[in-house]
């Protein structure tokens, strides 16, 4: 009985199907969001101004943040444009605050990044003031 050896055939057939998915780099993008510490996004869904000190102390502790997209509530890790770089330089002063940010999109897996470009924060609407003010009293004339 002879015996054929396709291991060698086989193997370069596995491993070429199993070469990482190209990165999709998509056009610079402009999104509502707010910038979270992803660890407690993710473990807990907790976000929001009241974590403002808690995101410092893990910002501190080395954590990289991440945008949290109003509309779809996607999270996009912040990336840095090269190696060495901080991510979080553009953000630090901005966390849990709502921001709109423009950057180049990455993803890879189901994971997405972004690499920062600007981030401006979102002013909260003024109330306007829908009454009519009151009418001008004029001054009583002076008795002559």
């Amino acid at each position: 009985m002879r015996q054929v050896r396709l291991a060698p055939f086989m193997l370069a057939l596995v491993l070429s199907g199993l070469r990482a998915p190209a990165a999709h780099a998509q056009s610079e993008q402009t999104m509502r969001g707010e910038i979270v510490d992803p660890a407690s996004y993710l473990k807990d869904g907790r976000h929001g101004p009241s974590l403002v000190d808690q995101t410092y102390e893990a910002l501190d502790g080395g954590q990289t943040l991440a945008l949290l997209e109003e509309a779809t509530g996607t999270l996009y890790l912040l990336l840095a444009e090269e190696p060495g770089e901080d991510p979080n330089e553009l953000v630090y002063d901005y966390v849990n605050q709502p921001m709109t940010v423009q950057g180049m999109v990455y993803e890879r897996g189901g994971l997405h990044g972004i690499v920062l470009r600007s981030i401006e924060p979102i002013k909260p609407a003024e109330p306007t003031d829908t009454a009519s003010p009151p009418p001008e009293v004029p001054e009583p004339a002076a008795p002559q």
